[in-house]
């Protein structure tokens, strides 16, 4: 009884304390910002005055803070961004107060010492992170928690795909392919376009398996998505350049096919005709066509054919059902065609190595302050532009949705089994056996 009495007088002290704190909690806060603007230099001299960033506005939100300033003549939003790590780290301090919020889920019982110690504890590890953006104003977004750093995959439906998680309430973000048939996916190495790719390859077929196509172009040697080779859904799959050119020419046919089918039918695209059926042109590590990089003059033409044939199905290919992904580190001009870009509405980045990059991909600044994990991105359309932690997906989640759209194929160790590549000029053709499968393989001669 004493105990319970204790502990009510203690919690019910706290949490006045908490609730009489908490109106200026966001002063505090806005104040804080203040100080570290000013503190870095971001203030500028007018002959005898300092012109400081002005707060106008602040809103509360299930997430945080969102707070508006004027920024002074003299300084740019790219100034601010610049200094975004020192805001955040500025604000992320082992000062930590309880509030209401953080005691509603207490249970007073015999274990609320305990229970206290850990809200305690984990109330000085919290992190708060920080987004800018500018519309005139310089918008400042606190987030009382921050973005998971692992997201489980989940299927879409139809043909809208998951892209992440975001802040508000932890809600998932979905890529429409009927609204923005084609996207652009950037940013360093090892921070999650694969991934993302084989999530959007897994949604589909899982959603629509028996109206997906795809067209695959794994220009990493297949090692991402060879588990697509044999399932009903790839039409065509190539693991180097000159496949490539044969896969966007399949693609690029059955194109001109429906395009004529539909000038008979008298429609003038695939939703008014009523046609199912979609097809995918995914290219990983399109940087491998760049005809710059080409070595003989065979090669140059061949890698201009397949981004002549990218740039076409980008032009042409979304009333027709055609949808294009092309993934790359770096999508400058002479790596993704210009109208490749230019025609995608959609674009996800993960973080870069500088404003530069970051440019480069989204046409604007952001990507190279993300933090360094694996599947945080920056998802842009042309009315919005959010930063996601985008799922992952795990190589058993792959085999599962999967497993049941597999061709049926008959194994025959005297025959082989592959993919054909066409022999060129020049060059034997010789079997060699992995396993119990065949596989054709080239040499020069």
């Amino acid at each position: 009884m004493l105990f319970e009495i204790l502990t009510t007088s203690i919690m019910g002290g706290i949490a006045l304390k908490a609730y009489t704190k908490k109106q200026g909690a966001s002063s505090n806060e806005s104040g804080k910002i203040q100080r570290i603007i000013s503190l870095s230099g971001l203030n500028v001299k007018d002959g005898k005055d300092t012109l400081t960033t002005q707060l106008i506005r602040k809103k509360k939100y299930d997430w945080g803070w969102e707070y508006k300033y004027r920024i002074p003549l003299g300084r740019s939003f790219e100034d601010y961004q610049n200094k975004q790590h020192i805001l955040e780290d500025g604000l992320n301090n082992r000062r930590q107060k309880l509030s209401l919020t953080d005691l509603k889920d207490l249970q007073f019982d015999s274990g609320i010492i305990d229970s206290l110690k850990s809200l305690w504890t984990n109330k000085l590890s919290e992190t708060k992170e920080i987004e800018l953006s500018f519309d005139g104003l310089l918008i400042i977004r606190v987030y009382d928690n921050p973005l998971p750093k692992q997201v489980e995959f989940q299927a879409g439906e139809d043909w809208k795909v998951p892209v992440g998680i975001a802040r508000d309430q932890n809600a998932f973000r979905y890529h429409d392919f009927e609204q923005i048939p084609h996207i652009v996916l950037g940013g360093a190495t090892r921070y999650g376009k694969s991934n993302f790719i084989n999530c959007v390859i897994s949604s589909l077929v899982h959603s629509e398996p028996d109206h997906t196509n795809l067209f695959l172009v794994d220009l990493k040697g297949g090692v991402e998505m060879c588990d697509y080779e044999n399932i009903k859904q790839t039409v065509s799959i190539a693991y180097e350049p000159e496949e490539a050119l044969q896969t966007l020419q399949a693609a690029y046919h059955k194109m001109r096919s429906i395009q004529s089918q539909l000038r008979s039918m008298g429609k003038k695209n695939v939703q008014e005709a009523g046609m199912k059926d979609r097809y995918f042109i995914i290219v990983d590590e399109v940087g491998e066509l760049n005809p710059a990089e080409a070595v003989t003059r065979e090669e140059k033409q061949m890698k201009l054919a397949c981004q002549t044939l990218m740039s076409q199905i980008a032009r042409l290919g979304a009333g027709l059902g055609f949808r294009q992904i092309l993934a790359t580190q770096y999508p400058t001009g002479d790596v993704i065609p210009r109208q490749c870009k230019q025609n995608s509405d959609a674009k996800l980045s993960f973080r870069v190595q500088s404003a530069v990059a970051s440019r480069v991909v989204l046409d604007s600044e952001g990507a190279e302050s993300l933090p360094q994990i694996k599947g945080r991105a920056i998802y842009q359309t042309a009315d919005k532009k959010e930063i996601l932690q985008t799922p992952f997906i795990k190589s058993e989640v792959i085999q599962s949705v999967i497993d049941s759209h597999k061709k049926e194929t008959i194994v025959d160790d005297n025959e082989p089994s592959v993919r054909f590549i066409p022999v060129k000029k020049g060059v034997k053709n010789h079997v060699e056996r992995a396993g119990r499968k065949n596989i054709v393989t080239f040499e020069e001669v």
